[in-house]
């Protein structure tokens, strides 16, 4: 499994936007901002409520969606609406 560390960016789609919004309930955005901080995610209010809305946001960081995990309880397949967990490799050799 490739860590999470080696990853630039992480895809965000509606459905991810969507799932973020439900997974926060009723918590506000500034709190769940203050949440993001103790994990050293700092990130503002207006940029989270972008990233539910799918308003100009295309991608996320690694360390942004792990933060939102560890906020939320939840795991890292749930909040990308992964059906599978499993990364299957394409036509790549193995690095001996």
């Amino acid at each position: 499994m490739l860590p999470l560390t080696e990853v630039g960016s992480i895809r965000w789609t509606k459905e991810r936007g969507q799932k973020m919004r439900s997974l926060r309930g009723d918590m506000p955005l500034v709190t769940l901002s203050k949440k993001l901080a103790e994990y050293d995610v700092d990130m503002s209010r207006q940029y989270l409520n972008r990233m539910e809305t799918f308003t100009e946001v295309k991608s996320a960081s690694p360390e942004l969606v792990t933060g939102l995990c560890k906020v939320f309880g939840c795991t890292l397949a749930e909040l990308l609406c992964l059906k599978e967990t499993k990364i299957v490799q394409l036509g790549v050799d193995n690095c001996n």
